[in-house]
């Protein structure tokens, strides 16, 4: 055969790399190497007087360590970022400024204190980027009107205070009851939210007043049949022991801001018997499948004991992950707070969850007694 007819192929050594030149350059452009990390921040109170705080971390981290060492949402890992703010609305708006100019954020959850929560909506950083800010665990709600990026998990003032005028007024049959304003970072916006629903239902309050007007009450046996305490148990602690000496024929509450342990601790017997409304399920029970992976989770990465703000905090972390996994490809912030907008609807025994921004539907409320052995009885 003529060789001039049927030639050789000849390849060169560019032309032979060039398919695997091309190959890497796509695996570069349309692939990564790897995945990226899913990254939320959060702003708290770490170092404040109550465990709030620490607790409300201890039960996100918890979630969070027990889905990373299943390998993550969908094959990508979470970092939680968190800076301490003090409870300190100022430092709140320095942190979040931070954690969004260093960060990658895909979400925000939410301060552990209303006055933190509200600076943190009027951040220039939050209120200019497409993050989400979700479960903040205080009850306060704006009169003006959240963004819709702002997502609640638990229930609001309103809802503890609806829920604490029917256990007075319909169940009990109270027509006299006083509210005393406490002391504690959250005391004045449950007192403004139960101020406003019992106008709303034309309740008459027989006082309504703050820890100096009432402490100066001195009437012996009075006519109040029922007596709700704002505040956290620090603050409210000192008016128990009051209310016990001088409105003794009277039903005593509070909201969910109190810790009935602490409440023990420092008033003794005068809690026994007053009844708290609660955000959230008993943490110490175990009668649905929630409860029970709570308490183990707790033991496996925390050994700590539950509370109920570790449960909230836990509810937090997994109602975000079931919204991550339903992000279709990389949760960037705007996928997430997408999916987020849209609604997660999260069914915990009687805990039904749907953190939607327009969604002002009354969420779980529960009114619990402390018991005699200081525990909390529904």
């Amino acid at each position: 055969m003529h060789p001039l007819r049927n030639p050789r192929p000849h390849f060169s050594l560019a032309t032979r790399l060039w398919p695997i030149a091309c190959a890497l350059f796509a695996s570069f452009v349309f692939k990564p190497l790897y995945a990226r990390d899913i990254v939320i921040a959060q702003s708290l109170d770490l170092s404040g007087q109550t465990n709030l705080g620490k607790d409300f971390s201890n039960g996100i981290r918890t979630y969070f360590d027990a889905i990373n060492n299943r390998g993550g949402v969908r094959g990508r890992k979470i970092t939680f970022v968190q800076l301490d703010d003090s409870g300190a609305p100022e430092k709140t708006v320095e942190n979040i400024t931070k954690l969004l100019r260093e960060n990658e954020v895909d979400v925000l959850i939410g301060p552990t204190s209303a006055r933190s929560y509200l600076a943190a909506l009027s951040a220039k950083p939050f209120s200019s980027s497409n993050v989400a800010l979700l479960g903040a665990p205080t009850g306060i709600r704006t009169n003006t009107g959240e963004s819709a990026r702002v997502l609640h998990v638990r229930a609001s003032y309103r809802d503890e205070a609806r829920q604490l005028i029917a256990h007075a007024t319909k169940v009990l049959g109270a027509r006299s009851v006083a509210l005393v304003r406490g002391e504690g970072e959250e005391s004045e916006f449950a007192a403004a939210a139960f101020r406003e629903e019992a106008r709303l239902q034309n309740l008459q309050l027989a006082f309504d007043g703050d820890a100096t007007q009432w402490q100066a009450r001195r009437a012996q046996n009075s006519a109040l049949e029922a007596v709700v305490i704002s505040g956290d148990a620090i603050g409210v602690a000192p008016l128990l022991t009051h209310a016990r000496a001088t409105a003794r024929n009277a039903t005593l509450f509070g909201f969910s801001t109190v810790d009935h342990r602490t409440l023990l601790e420092l008033s003794k017997t005068a809690a026994i018997g007053m009844i708290l409304s609660q955000a959230m399920p008993s943490a110490e029970k175990t009668v649905h499948s929630f409860q029970r992976e709570h308490r183990q989770f707790m033991k496996t990465y925390r050994d700590e004991p539950p509370s109920l703000h570790t449960l909230e905090g836990y509810v937090v972390a997994r109602a975000l992950v079931g919204a991550l996994n339903r992000v279709d490809g990389e949760p960037t912030a705007e996928r997430v707070t997408a999916v987020l907008k849209r609604g997660v609807a999260l069914e915990l025994g009687a805990l039904n969850i749907n953190a939607r921004a327009d969604n002002d539907s009354i969420r779980f409320v529960n009114l619990s007694a402390i018991s005699k052995r200081g525990e909390l009885i529904d």
